[in-house]
Formats: structure tokens, sequence, C-alpha cells
């Protein structure tokens, strides 16, 4: 790992892209304690509080496809549940790329390719909310310290997170597609459990079964299965 560190930054995944256009290697990581433009999936505003929450990107190159980019997805949504378990048991991602801890939203992930003379690069911009404590904006939100009623190192949450990317790689490397979508199957929010949803503006029960290869949602909506894309059905938790 070689770690890049700035007190601010408008965007850490920004900055990383840049860098991989060029010499950057794999397991570079860029972390800013404050960043001020933070991107969420699908064009979607990451605020944080700075100082309080871990704001960071990091760079891997693979011999992926495009194709092959949603198990990589599932992987790095795979290895954050993962690392989360040590501060609850109750460690689930939402479709597409929340994390959640203990029901609520703890962690945005948002990942940008670019593919350069037959080699992927893959920037992973990742954030995590560790220290904050007020979320009266935000009822659906909450952080580690939340959860724990401790307050953490974020520079050791980020050592220690990284470590279990590291850890797992072998899983991305020999391309474990069936054990990566498996893994991401059981940890799935709300799996195979009667949910609210809105869909077209109206309230619907449904049970999340499955994702595809495309990276749709399949939900069991009045005994039919259904396929969904992002922004398509919400989830009402």
């Amino acid at each position: 790992m070689y770690l890049i560190s700035f007190d601010s930054l408008p965007n850490t995944n920004e900055f990383l892209v840049d860098l991989s256009k060029k010499d950057a290697n794999s397991w570079t990581v860029i972390h800013a304690k404050n960043q001020t433009k933070g991107k969420g999936y699908a064009g979607n505003e990451w605020k944080v509080v700075a100082g309080e929450n871990l704001t960071f990107s990091f760079l891997l190159k693979t011999d992926y496809s495009f194709q092959e980019l949603i198990y990589f997805n599932e992987w790095i949504s795979n290895v954050i549940c993962l690392f989360l378990k040590q501060f609850h048991p109750k460690s689930n991602v939402k479709w597409p790329n929340d994390i959640i801890l203990n029901d609520k939203k703890v962690c945005g992930i948002l990942i940008e390719n670019h593919r350069s003379n037959g080699i992927m690069n893959s920037v992973i911009g990742i954030g995590i909310n560790v220290n904050q404590a007020d979320f009266n904006h935000l009822p659906k939100a909450t952080s580690i310290y939340r959860v724990t009623d401790k307050e953490y190192d974020i520079e050791e949450i980020l050592a220690d997170l990284m470590h279990h990317f590291e850890n797992e790689y072998s899983i991305l490397e020999q391309k474990k597609f069936e054990q990566i979508h498996q893994t991401y199957l059981d940890n799935l929010f709300r799996k195979d459990e009667i949910s609210h949803f809105r869909l077209d503006g109206v309230e619907v029960d449904g049970i999340i079964r499955d994702v595809n290869e495309a990276g749709n949602l399949l939900i069991e909506i009045n005994q039919e299965l259904r396929e969904f894309k992002h922004k398509e059905i919400e989830l009402l938790f």
C-alpha cells in the first residue's frame, strides 16, 4: 500500500483517476481528512463532516473485462461487510452499493473504471461514517461510533480496512465468481424477507431474491419475479 494523505481535497476519486492515467500502481491510496466535493453512486452527492469520517480512494489494476466488473463490485462490498462485522455482527450490503450496519447506512461506494493497454484500472472510492454522532438530518444513517459508543482513530480504521482488502485479494485475483456472488447474496440486505418498496409512486410488498449477471435486482412481487435497474424501485426501510 502506498498512501498519500491530504488535509483537504475536492474529490479523492478524481485525483486518483488522474494518477491512474499516468504511472500510479495498484494499491495506491488517496486519503482526505476533508473531502469538499464528494461523489456518490449515480451522480449522488456524498457529504461528510470534516475530521469525523473516513473518505479515501484506492486503485486496483486487473485483467477484468467490463462484463466481469459486476463481480469486482460485489467483492468490494463483501470485504467492507467483513471488515465492519468486528463492530456489529449485522453488516449488510443494500443493493446496489450502500453498506448497512445494524440496519442503517454507514458507508457508500463509488467505483470508476477505465481500460488502457489491456489493463482495467478501477478506482474505488469509499466513505465510511466513523466518529460522527449527529445524524438528525439523516435518520437512516449511522456511524461506527453510534453503533459501538466508542471513538476511533480514522487512520487506523483505514489501515485495518486496507489490510482486509489485501487479505481477501486472492479471491478476486483468482476470479472465484461463484464464491464472490454467493457471499454477496449472503450479505444482501433484506434478502428473502417481505419488504416494502416504492414502485412508480406506489408502495408495494416484495421479496428480494437475487442479483443477476447484469447487476440488476430480482424481486418477487405478487408471485412474479421482476427485474429492476438502479433507481427503478426504492427499498423502504
